[in-house]
C-alpha cells in the first residue's frame, strides 16, 4: 500500500511541476531552442530528485567517462519511462526522437517541439522516416547527440527484442560515433502502469561504436553491446567501468 501510495504521489509530482513550470515559464520559448532545453533538463533533473526522495528509486552511474561530448548517436535499451528522463538529464545537448503523438499532450507537446526533439509519425510511411532521419542528421551535426531505443518499444526485464534498422540509418547517415547505454530501470519502474519500487538503478554508458561500419555489422555489435552489459541480463559489473552515484 505505501509503495502504490509513494508512486501516485510521484506521478502527480510530474504533472503537477510540468503543469506549472510549462506555463508559467512559457516566456523562455521565445528565447529559442537551447532556452527552452534547458528548462526541459531542470525538469529532468527535478523528477530525479524527486523519484529518490518520495519512491526510494535512486540509480548509479557506471562509464560516465563515455558520455559523448560532441555529435553523436545514442542508444539505449528501452524499459520504462525513466531512461527518457536520465538520458535528458545527463546528456549535455540531448535531443530524443518520440511518438508524434505526443506533441498532442498539452505544456508537453509544446515544450518537447520547443527544445528541438524529433517527432516521427509511424504512419506516415517511407516519406515520415526520411523527414526524422534528415532531422537527426542535422542535430548530430550541430553537435548535439541524438538519442534512440532501438528495440522500437518497451521490453520487460529479462526480455531480449530484435533492434530495429532506423538507428543504423542515422549511424551511416550522420557518420557519427553511436554511444550505447544499458540499464534496469525496469526492475523498479514497472510499465505499464505507474508502479515504482524501492531500489537503485544501473546506468552504464559503454565505449562508442565508431563510424563506418556497415549496417548489419553495426546493428549486430550494438545489440551484442547493449545485451551484454545489461544488469538484468549480467549481474556483474561491467570491467573497467567507474561507479558515480545520483
Amino acid at each position: 500500500m505505501l509503495t502504490a501510495l509513494r508512486s501516485y504521489a510521484f506521478a502527480a509530482f510530474l504533472a503537477v511541476t510540468l503543469a506549472i513550470m510549462g506555463i508559467v515559464l512559457l516566456p523562455v520559448v521565445l528565447f529559442g531552442k537551447a532556452a527552452a532545453r534547458s528548462i526541459t533538463k531542470l525538469w529532468t533533473r527535478m523528477g530525479l530528485a524527486a523519484l529518490k526522495w518520495i519512491t526510494g528509486v535512486s540509480h548509479h552511474i557506471e562509464g560516465a567517462e563515455h558520455l559523448p561530448h560532441g555529435g553523436a548517436l545514442v542508444a539505449a535499451n528501452h524499459q520504462s519511462m525513466w531512461e527518457t528522463l536520465a538520458l535528458y538529464a545527463l546528456l549535455p545537448k540531448p535531443v530524443m526522437i518520440f511518438k508524434a503523438e505526443l506533441l498532442r499532450i498539452p505544456v508537453y507537446g509544446w515544450w518537447v517541439r520547443a527544445a528541438g526533439n524529433i517527432a516521427v509519425d509511424r504512419k506516415g510511411g517511407a516519406k515520415a522516416l526520411k523527414a526524422m532521419r534528415d532531422a537527426a542528421f542535422e542535430a548530430i551535426a550541430r553537435g548535439e547527440q541524438v538519442i534512440v531505443f532501438p528495440e522500437g518499444t518497451r521490453v520487460n526485464i529479462g526480455e531480449t527484442a530484435a533492434f530495429l534498422p532506423g538507428a543504423a540509418g542515422i549511424y551511416q547517415g550522420a557518420q557519427a560515433p553511436c554511444t550505447p547505454v544499458a540499464h534496469d530501470s525496469g526492475r523498479f519502474w514497472r510499465h505499464p502502469g505507474v508502479k515504482l519500487i524501492p531500489g537503485d538503478i544501473t546506468l552504464r554508458f559503454l565505449p562508442a561504436i565508431a563510424p563506418g561500419l556497415d549496417r548489419k555489422s553495426f546493428l549486430r555489435g550494438l545489440k551484442t553491446r547493449i545485451d551484454g552489459a545489461r544488469p538484468d541480463l549480467v549481474q556483474n559489473k561491467s570491467p573497467g567501468m567507474e561507479t558515480t552515484h545520483g
